[in-house]
């Protein structure tokens, strides 16, 4: 699992960092790395997923970070914070997906721009908020189609396949001597 959500990710970021900067500033950037660090978060083993967080979150920092570390430091404290809530509250629900997304979202942009203020204070960085709400609007928006998309690459890879007609075909009849209710 770890080597095609990483090939995934890989992808995804050579998406962002290629294709998405030749297209005009006013269609927007969305961070889609981002929405597969959140399906990582909410559906991965802790394990899987702190190594394949630390290994994206260091790739985006080799190709966009200011001071090598920052950016896979805010991507752990999310895995960690998501993490810590999904064993308390029913954040795999696809209704609260979209506030994970946002709140996550918001959270690790002023995580990641309060550390690069301290390390750096010589590089002074403004909120662009129109450019931060055009995409908290896009990830909003293709957060749940992207999720869903994972979920179902995750159910291949583990080996149990989607609900078909084939599963239907395969049905086994079971003997009715076995009753398992029985002590």
């Amino acid at each position: 699992m770890i080597p095609v959500f990483f090939g995934l990710g890989l992808l995804l970021l050579a998406i962002q960092t290629t294709i998405f900067h030749l297209m005009p500033a006013w269609l927007g950037r969305p961070d889609l790395l981002f929405l597969l660090l959140v399906f990582i978060a909410l559906y991965c083993e802790p394990f899987r997923g702190l190594i394949l967080t630390l290994l994206l979150g260091l790739l985006v920092d080799v190709l966009s970070g200011i001071y090598l570390g920052v950016i896979p430091l805010v991507y752990l404290l999310f895995f960690l914070g998501t993490k810590a809530l999904t064993r308390h509250l029913a954040l795999q629900d696809s209704i609260n997906q979209v506030h994970v997304v946002v709140v996550g979202f918001l959270t690790t942009t002023a995580v990641g721009h309060l550390l690069t203020s301290l390390l750096a204070p010589e590089y002074y960085q403004l909120w662009n908020w129109s450019l931060l709400l055009q995409n908290l609007v896009i990830l909003s928006v293709i957060c749940l189609p992207f999720l869903h998309l994972c979920h179902h690459l995750q159910r291949l890879i583990g080996g149990t396949p989607p609900l078909s007609v084939l599963t239907f075909l395969s049905f086994k009849r079971r003997s009715s001597s076995a009753n398992r209710f029985k002590s």
